[in-house]
């Protein structure tokens, strides 16, 4: 397991996961890719769909204020919550994708319609933009 876990926002593209990794309750390894455009239709891992639809979205967010994790590895939950944001519970560090930390937290909502004006975090954009994490249209 690593030493510290990340998740690296990368440049128009998706979340790259490093950490003892839980998702949606399941054992996922190490390692994970997840969506942050919503349009992948392996929901929620990247399939390289951002690509096609064009997606812009930084890889270097803005730095949060943010106080050193009293420890900074350990399992990492995440929820994709029905047709809304990943639900993140455990420590972790966001990265840029050129490697600076820009916030660290021990919960967390990150985007995964693409909506968001607060990339990589939820700020609740899904609602208004009807994000089916199925594709189904409402």
């Amino acid at each position: 397991p690593p030493l510290v876990n990340t998740v690296r926002v990368r440049e128009n593209g998706p979340l790259a996961f490093n950490a003892p990794l839980s998702i949606d309750g399941a054992a996922a390894g190490l390692r994970a890719t997840l969506c942050r455009c919503g349009h992948s239709a392996n929901k929620p891992w990247c399939d390289g769909a951002h690509g096609a639809a064009a997606f812009v979205a930084t890889g270097e967010p803005a730095l949060q204020d943010s106080q050193p994790l009293a420890a900074r590895d350990g399992p990492l939950s995440i929820t994709p919550l029905l047709d809304g944001p990943l639900q993140l519970k455990g420590n972790l560090e966001v990265v840029t994708g050129t490697g600076h930390t820009v916030n660290r937290v021990a919960a967390a909502w990150l985007c995964r319609c693409g909506q968001s004006a607060k990339k990589p975090y939820c700020d609740g954009a899904h609602k208004k933009a009807q994000f089916r994490a199925d594709g189904t249209p409402r």
